[in-house]
């Protein structure tokens, strides 16, 4: 792990990007990639930029060179918009070419030049996406060296989009539906055949009759309202731990972990609550608690956990207090997308502090200042983080340490 001053230094190589990552997931939703979010330039109010063969560049400088690509994703595969220079141009794309996926881009032509870049590039290992792909006469000509079709949910009626679909589908190359807003349109365009999703749905609860909690669930919830008192009882943590033998068994795991690089072997569950401490132990009960309670957890975790460091550490860097409030609001937030039920029913469950509930629930004050603007970056909403009170480079600074936090704490609870 590289140290804050170093994940600063890095930051600071190219001063006018922002970058962020946005989930793929297959149809069981399981996280399968990332797409990378960028752009060279805050200073203008739209996502345009005037070189699209320096954007390339840059974000290939960022993700592999300045932040790293095992930080920026761990061992999954990223996306990567591409130009026609870039793709005929290969001897500048990044390694390894197995962890990369080309998008080629609408507007790119299928001349013979960029066709033999494609064939060479997948004889090396790149994988080849068509972004936003209409079949007609001349884009045929990319189909031979495909490995993926993305087709925009929005861009057409979703009957044009199942004839699209039915079309396509005769070739076998996998298909990915992206910018899917609701859960609704994940189910249709699974039917439809689609076998990865991207888009905002995944942050978002799926319409569902309410289920009964399980027991653990239970015994979980109890137990993140018994952290989030005043005063803590350490006894009757112990006790509530302890009626669950698979939670008792994750956090001696947890913590034993090289993580915490400890001399010698936590045994006793009290030894473990006292050196995790009590805000330690509110942020793994909380992973556990929503890694257990959706279908989408494996993919909404890194998300939430990212919010949570970032949020803390957005406070650390501006001087607000408490910093566990701000941990404890970015952690929280995606509450209803886990539990497919509306926010405020299920801070029921909790005793938070009001502030905490008005920034879930209203974005208010210093907290939901926070969010808000930690929710717009990881859209990329690049106009709204502009706007913000908060400077951009910090922002960069405390996404890329809360990513690779994030990503390191799930490797270490799964």
């Amino acid at each position: 792990m590289q140290n804050k001053e170093s994940v600063k230094s890095q930051v600071n190589v190219q001063e006018n990007y922002c970058i962020a990552r946005q989930p793929i997931c297959d149809e069981n939703l399981k996280l399968a990639a990332y797409e990378l979010l960028y752009r060279n330039n805050t200073s203008a109010s739209e996502a345009n930029v005037s070189s699209p063969h320096e954007a390339t560049a840059r974000v290939c400088t960022v993700a592999f060179m300045d932040i790293g690509i095992d930080r920026l994703a761990d061992k999954h595969p990223v996306f990567i918009n591409m130009t026609d220079e870039w793709l005929v141009r290969g001897d500048m794309l990044p390694e390894p070419a197995e962890r990369i996926v080309l998008e080629v881009l609408e507007d790119i032509k299928p001349t013979p030049e960029v066709l033999s870049a494609l064939k060479n590039l997948r004889s090396r290992g790149y994988k080849i996406a068509l972004d936003d792909f209409v079949l007609t006469q001349e884009t045929k000509a990319f189909l031979p060296y495909a490995d993926l079709i993305k087709l925009d949910v929005m861009a057409c009626s979703p009957e044009l989009l199942a004839k699209r679909v039915a079309i396509l589908k005769r070739l076998k190359i996998p298909l990915l539906a992206e910018k899917v807003e609701t859960w609704d349109e994940f189910e249709a365009c699974k039917k439809m055949g689609f076998t990865l999703f991207q888009g905002y749905f995944l942050s978002r609860p799926e319409t569902m009759k309410s289920q009964p909690k399980s027991d653990s669930g239970i015994v979980l919830t109890q137990l993140m309202a018994m952290l989030h008192q005043p005063e803590p009882d350490v006894g009757m943590i112990e006790q509530q731990i302890s009626r669950d033998p698979q939670l008792y068994y994750r956090i001696l795991r947890y913590i034993n972990s090289a993580q915490y690089s400890l001399p010698r072997k936590i045994e006793s569950l009290r030894q473990a609550i006292v050196l995790l401490g009590f805000t330690n132990l509110k942020s793994l009960v909380s992973m556990m608690v929503l890694a257990g309670s959706s279908r989408r957890g494996d993919t909404l975790m890194p998300i939430a956990l990212l919010r949570a460091k970032m949020c803390e550490c957005l406070a650390v860097k501006t001087g607000q207090s408490p910093v566990e409030s701000y941990f404890t609001v970015g952690l929280l937030s995606m509450l209803d997308a886990f539990f497919d039920r509306p926010l405020p029913s299920i801070l029921e469950d909790l005793s938070l502090h009001p502030s905490v509930e008005s920034a879930l629930i209203h974005y208010e004050g210093a907290l939901g200042s926070a969010l808000k603007v930690i929710e717009a970056y990881e859209k990329a909403d690049w106009s709204f983080v502009e706007q913000s009170d908060f400077d951009r480079h910090m922002l960069t600074e405390c996404y890329v340490e809360a990513m690779a936090w994030a990503d390191e704490v799930v490797g270490a609870a799964i």
